[in-house]
């Protein structure tokens, strides 16, 4: 929920200015919105980086946006913890601002000035998140609490400028230029298009990073009575020049979701397969292939809240778990969450 800070703080500033206590001021309406939630992660199977089970605050972000005449900004300020159905229960992900490993990221997640010089044409400059994916890192916005094996091989947030330009009210045409958070930083660029017709939506993108590989998403979402469902598709192929003889070149992703929903309780249902042969794009090691099931029961206690319980399920064709003597791993997770 995003509440509006308005110039009447202004006014209940000049009270407590009165009263020697600090004085706020906000000279124009801002947008406050976040969430903080924590969780409790089991899993089986564990290998070196996720070896311990335990309790995570999982996000704890504030977002700020303001808008004053055709320039705007969007800032995220906070941590999340991202755990996903490859490392369940780790803090091993790369930095938003120096694309290094790190153990915590507490900072600005991401935070970006946007200006439209003429109507329906924006360019957004900054810590950009992307638009690849049906999931986002800020996992209380998604309906699982685990990322999915697809998410694991799309960008999150990097550095970079993007131009968007609305063709019609329901679709949009957007360029971008970014240095992503591949360690060590490269070049990247994408192209896409996403929109609306009715209760369909879609997103479709082509992502380039300069050197390494390239991939096409497409995103598809639809609303059927009391049943959200979502699709989630994924090629890859690397350059030329990220080649190794005698391994695979391409890897191909499929998620689906399916989101019934019964008055303030839903209970989300993530389907994935992934086949990455020998390429290591979606493991980052030898899975080949694979599939993951996840169910997520979600009560909503208010608007603002949620509770939810998870279990995921990954089996891959190789012994990749355990420290390769497993081919499947089991996560259970409750979490608690409080969105504003």
């Amino acid at each position: 929920m995003k509440k509006v800070l308005t110039a009447s703080l202004a006014l209940a500033g000049v009270v407590l200015a009165q009263e020697n206590q600090p004085i706020l001021k906000i000279s124009q309406p801002l947008e406050l919105s976040g969430a903080i939630t924590g969780a409790y992660f089991y899993t089986n199977n564990e290998g070196p980086v996720d070896s311990q089970d335990g309790f995570r605050l999982t996000n704890a972000i504030v977002n700020l946006k303001g808008s004053s005449g055709n320039m705007g900004f969007d800032l995220a300020l906070g941590g999340v913890f991202a755990p996903s159905v490859w490392l369940n229960v780790s803090n091993a992900i790369s930095s938003y601002t120096s694309g290094a490993l790190t153990q915590n990221e507490v900072g600005v997640l991401w935070g970006y000035v946007s200006y439209s010089p003429v109507k329906g044409l924006t360019l957004d400059a900054g810590l950009l998140p992307t638009n690849i994916g049906y999931e986002v890192v800020n996992t209380y916005a998604n309906p699982n609490i685990n990322l999915g094996a697809v998410w694991y091989a799309q960008p999150i947030i990097y550095p970079g400028a993007r131009l968007t330009y609305n063709v019609t009210e329901n679709i949009s045409l957007y360029a971008e230029y970014n240095n992503d958070s591949i360690n060590p930083r490269g070049d990247a660029f994408a192209l896409g298009s996403s929109g609306s017709f009715g209760n369909m939506s879609y997103a479709l993108n082509y992502y380039d990073y300069a050197g390494l590989r390239n991939f096409i998403d497409a995103v598809l979402s639809y609303s059927a009575g009391n049943v959200d469902l979502g699709l989630n598709f994924d090629y890859h192929w690397l350059d030329d020049s990220a080649k190794t003889p005698n391994r695979d070149v391409a890897a191909y992703g499929l998620a689906v979701y399916i989101i019934p929903q019964f008055g303030n309780i839903s209970v989300p249902l993530r389907l994935e397969y992934f086949d990455e042969g020998t390429s290591g794009i979606y493991s980052g090691g030898n899975a080949q292939s694979g599939y993951t099931v996840t169910l997520t029961p979600t009560l909503k206690p208010s608007d603002n809240s949620f509770v939810r319980a998870e279990v995921s399920y990954i089996s891959t064709d190789q012994y990749f778990f355990n420290n390769g003597t497993e081919n499947s791993k089991t996560t259970l997770a409750v979490e608690l969450g409080f969105t504003f």
